[in-house]
């Protein structure tokens, strides 16, 4: 593999927040059209994550759709896993993480408990030393009155947003356009590399749930686990009380009881994903991957961004809109 990178560089920058907050929006506008699905409503259209490749002034940048983790069809057990195999694989590649944006809605009346959830969890990937590499963002200025938003911009500011911004986070306007939209990547773009917290703690061996954002999410799924055996015994109890000749009662009874129990093996399925150690799975699939380079006679001559992008390909998809951006670095 060719290692000149000053002339062959590839950088990251992460995209994250809340389903619906714009972060497919906001990729489509750096890209130039519509690489990736956009939607209207608050259901998740970032059903996995994806990596869009754009340029940015003369750099090549990877920006990283991420699912919310109030996402509609995916656990944050398994979206932490999947967000987690790819810094994983960023980190070992040598691809240059330069931050991370986070989105968030200027229309929202209040701060729900799924973005309280989700900036919790962000936080705890991020750790306080990647913070200011860090840019907030808020989206659909267009749907608000200018006084409501400066007045809702400034909870953010003093309330929500307090610790990150003190720890050398920024704020930023989304207003729509791709100007807008460059504005602020660029801030990130010239700064220097950076390691989130999550990938430290995976490098260091240990396992999600042994990170501080993957035990945040399996105290929460202990909490769920905790609350679903209640309900089983309480609807096994019920079963047991309802008389035969009640088979309205009885039958639904026993569908409540198959769904919770559904959900609880559900839940024991996300806390043995968190059991994973990423980093140990990811260092080997990609020796695999420079191993067949290797047979074929790539790895010296394959320049570092199409080997990067190759080794990044088998752990996040690259949509087909951004094959002609790739066709142009090779």
């Amino acid at each position: 593999m060719s290692d000149n990178r000053d002339e062959d560089s590839l950088s990251m920058i992460v995209v994250m927040g809340v389903t619906g907050s714009g972060k497919s929006y906001f990729i489509n506008q750096l890209a130039g059209n519509d690489v990736v699905k956009t939607g209207d409503d608050l259901h998740s259209c970032t059903a996995n994550c994806e990596l869009v490749l754009v340029e940015i002034g003369g750099s090549k940048v990877a920006l990283l759709d991420t699912p919310g983790f109030d996402d509609s069809t995916k656990s944050d057990s398994e979206i932490l896993t999947e967000i987690s195999r790819i810094l994983a694989a960023q980190y070992q590649t040598g691809v240059s993480l330069k931050g991370v944006i986070y989105l968030h809605r200027i229309i929202d009346v209040r701060y729900s408990g799924s973005s309280v959830k989700t900036l919790e969890i962000f936080k705890k990937i991020c750790g306080d030393l990647a913070l200011k590499n860090v840019i907030l963002v808020t989206t659909r200025w267009h749907q608000v009155d200018d006084a409501v938003g400066a007045s809702r911009e400034q909870q953010l500011r003093t309330d929500f947003w307090a610790y990150m911004l003190g720890h050398g986070s920024n704020m930023a306007r989304f207003y729509g356009n791709r100007d807008s939209a460059i504005g602020i990547i660029s801030q990130l773009v010239s700064r220097q590399s950076m390691v989130l917290e999550l990938q430290r703690e995976l490098n260091e061996g240990k396992t999600l749930e042994q990170t501080v954002a993957g035990a945040f999410v399996h105290d929460e799924l202990s909490d769920t686990k905790a609350q679903l055996g209640k309900e089983l015994k309480d609807l096994e109890d019920l079963k047991q009380t309802l008389k035969e000749n009640d088979r309205v009662l009885k039958r639904k009874a026993q569908q409540d009881w198959d769904r919770e129990h559904q959900r609880l093996m559900t839940a024991g399925e996300d806390e043995a994903r968190l059991r994973r150690n990423i980093a140990t799975e990811v260092r080997a699939e990609i020796a695999e991957e420079t191993k067949k380079k290797k047979r074929r006679g790539l790895w010296k001559v394959l320049p570092f961004v199409a080997f990067a992008l190759d080794v990044m390909g088998t752990f996040v998809g690259i949509p087909p809109g951004s094959m002609s951006v790739v066709t142009s670095w090779l």
